[in-house]
């Protein structure tokens, strides 16, 4: 067993010596190159697969989780700035299962959990006060759903109901965000968070929700309305318009004096209030038959004095003869008849962005709109945003002298900032290059080296010596490894004699054929090598 190990271990050196200095470092690369890839790749084959245990823990909880896993010895990481415990995925369940049977997370009960908890002794009291906490709860968790709301705190004030009462107070809401940093909530979030909560709850408006963020700053007052969320529609209506207004009149102005030539500035002043009107109109067809009619006729004859008397004093000189009797007539027709009409009622709602009043500034370069005619550009300008005069609409037009002094250093730092990419862009084909190069020249000098070393192998031709030259090689190399035993005097100088002969033909082979000799040493050194 040891000879043969010790033969394989001799073979194997043998071979090794026979490898050149650039084979052997390429060989050595790959080894080394395959040992790390191979740790590597069992690194991640034994790593386990991560899954989350719990996510959204609160701090308590997520404290007491960590103590418990440690207790028991278990790896785990944490994410989401503590709020989820990773651990690996095959003892996702056995774990749940026990943090549950020790009553972790513990948590705390919210929303309408709450209203699981009452019993039959509740008192009315109880219930309003359990309702309203519910409430609260459900509304902050449906808040925390936000993107970049870390946490909400909603307070919610409820008026009671009573009955002798005619002016009932309205239901009033205060919201608490605790915003991720650097976010912030924009008017149409802010409009949302309003809207939540006052739908959520009977009888709310909007307007009536106060909402606010964990620095302090009020982004929504009770009684005035989405102040911000107003405010940003409005400032949104206005730029839209404007830029719409100011790329029609640059667009013009750029084809007249150039690009970079001009600048136009727009001012939109929008109405965004709301408005409704209510009109109600009668109308009467002639010649439509009434939808009922009632007449009524009165008629009277006889003698005696009309009914009633005669107008006038009676202390006229005729009255006694106008008095006086005779016969008599009376008759008396009346008609109430109730005609068809026609009623409309037109509703008229109001858009929001009506333009209240428009004001234009145009700045030319006086260089180049020196010569142009000021009236004629004023004139096209009008016409590209649309003034109105009648509405108090205003334009200006000017040419001044433009400062190129930033534009001039913007194109010199453009310029050089160019230079210097296409600078580093060169050195970078340079370096690349010249490691491809370097990479290049190892393997031709490393394939050379190998292919120089084949060719002298096959190239050998066994010497053709004598017995006796052989001979004489062979005790010379023997004699190098070990040391012989001193002969007597003759022997020696027959030995010499015969030496002697023998590197005469040796120095002849030499001079002869030097590479042929050179290669039979440099298989012996190799074969008596250690």
């Amino acid at each position: 067993m040891q000879s043969a190990l010790a033969g394989t271990l001799e073979r194997a050196r043998s071979t090794m010596d026979t490898i050149s200095l650039g084979q052997r470092v390429v060989i050595g690369l790959l080894l080394a190159g395959l040992a790390l890839g191979g740790v590597f790749f069992y690194s991640w084959i034994t790593t386990p697969t991560q899954a989350p245990l719990f996510s959204n823990l609160a701090a308590a909880d997520a404290s007491a989780i960590v103590d418990e896993l440690n207790a028991q010895g278990i790896a785990y990481e944490l994410s989401d700035g503590g709020g989820t415990i990773m651990v690996a995925k095959d003892a996702v369940y056995d774990l749940r299962l026990s943090m549950s049977g020790k009553g972790l997370p513990a948590g705390q009960d919210t929303g309408y959990a709450l209203l699981d908890e009452q019993g039959i002794t509740t008192s009315e009291f109880q219930q309003q006060v359990t309702y309203q906490r519910a409430l609260e709860g459900e509304l902050a968790n449906t808040l925390k759903a936000l993107a970049g709301v870390n946490s909400a705190v909603v307070h919610v004030a409820l008026p009671e109901d009573e009955v002798f009462v005619s002016d009932k107070a309205e239901p009033t809401a205060s919201v608490l965000l605790d915003l991720t940093p650097g976010t912030t909530l924009s008017g149409e979030q802010i409009q949302a968070v309003t809207n939540l909560v006052s739908a959520s709850i009977r009888d709310m408006d909007p307007d009536q929700v106060t909402v606010a963020d964990s620095t302090g700053q009020v982004l929504s007052a009770a009684g005035t309305g989405v102040t911000a969320a107003a405010g940003d529609a409005r400032s949104q209506v206005e730029q839209e318009y404007e830029n719409r207004l100011s790329a029609s009149a640059q667009k013009i102005l750029d084809s007249v004096v150039g690009p970079g030539r001009s600048v136009v500035s727009v001012r939109a002043d929008v109405d965004l209030s709301e408005r409704s009107t209510t009109s109600k109109t009668y109308t009467f067809d002639e010649g439509t038959p009434p939808i009922s009619e009632q007449i009524t006729t009165e008629e009277y004859t006889g003698g005696g004095a009309p009914v009633g008397g005669v107008l006038g004093p009676e202390n006229m000189p005729d009255a006694a003869e106008v008095v006086g009797g005779g016969d008599s007539t009376y008759n008396k027709e009346s008609t109430t008849a109730n005609n068809a009409v026609g009623e409309t009622t037109e509703v008229v709602q109001g858009a929001p962005g009506e333009l209240n009043r428009l004001t234009v500034s145009v700045v030319m370069d006086d260089a180049v709109a020196g010569n142009l005619n000021q009236q004629q550009m004023t004139q096209l300008m009008v016409t590209a945003v649309g003034l109105d005069e009648a509405r108090g609409d205003d334009i200006t037009v000017a040419s001044l002298p433009f400062d190129a002094t930033a534009a001039e250093n913007a194109a010199a730092a453009m310029e050089a900032a160019r230079e210097a990419e296409a600078s580093e862009q060169m050195w970078s084909m340079i370096r690349t290059g010249g490691i491809a190069a370097g990479i290049a020249l190892v393997v031709l000098v490393v394939w050379l080296r190998s292919r120089r070393q084949v060719e002298d192998e096959e190239d050998y031709e066994p010497l053709e010596l004598d017995d006796d030259v052989l001979a004489e090689l062979d005790r010379l190399r023997v004699a190098s490894t070990r040391h012989e035993i001193e002969p007597d005097e003759a022997v020696l100088e027959l030995e010499a004699v015969q030496r002697a002969k023998v590197r005469g033909e040796i120095s002849t082979m030499v001079s002869e054929r030097p590479d042929e000799v050179a290669a039979m040493l440099r298989g012996w050194l190799s074969e008596t090598k250690p």
